[in-house]
């Protein structure tokens, strides 16, 4: 079983246009950038992250790009906090896998 939690671990801002909309091409350019880097795993939607002021929507395009850029490079955690927790419960999508594959 993998462990998750070692190493280096990034986590990035979750980059936005002017219009508060996630830029996917800027936030591509930072995974590569921590992947290229040697970090272990990637945080995402994290308190760093800008997750509270994103719309559901937003987040899950955020970790659509991400998941695309990485694509199993190293593990991904993604946030799924918010400020009520009925929002936090109403997770859309979840994928675990159960080992990671290199």
């Amino acid at each position: 079983m993998m462990t998750l939690f070692r190493g280096l671990s990034a986590f990035p801002l979750t980059p936005t246009d002017t219009e508060g909309h996630v830029d996917t091409e800027a936030l591509a350019r930072f995974l590569e950038r921590i992947h290229h880097a040697g970090a272990d795993s990637t945080g995402l939607l994290g308190s760093t992250g800008g997750y509270a002021y994103l719309t559901r929507e937003q987040r899950k395009r955020a970790v659509q790009a991400a998941v695309e850029c990485i694509g199993g490079k190293t593990p991904l955690v993604v946030g799924v906090g918010a400020f009520r927790t009925d929002e936090a419960q109403r997770t859309e999508f979840l994928t675990v896998p159960s080992e990671h594959h290199a």
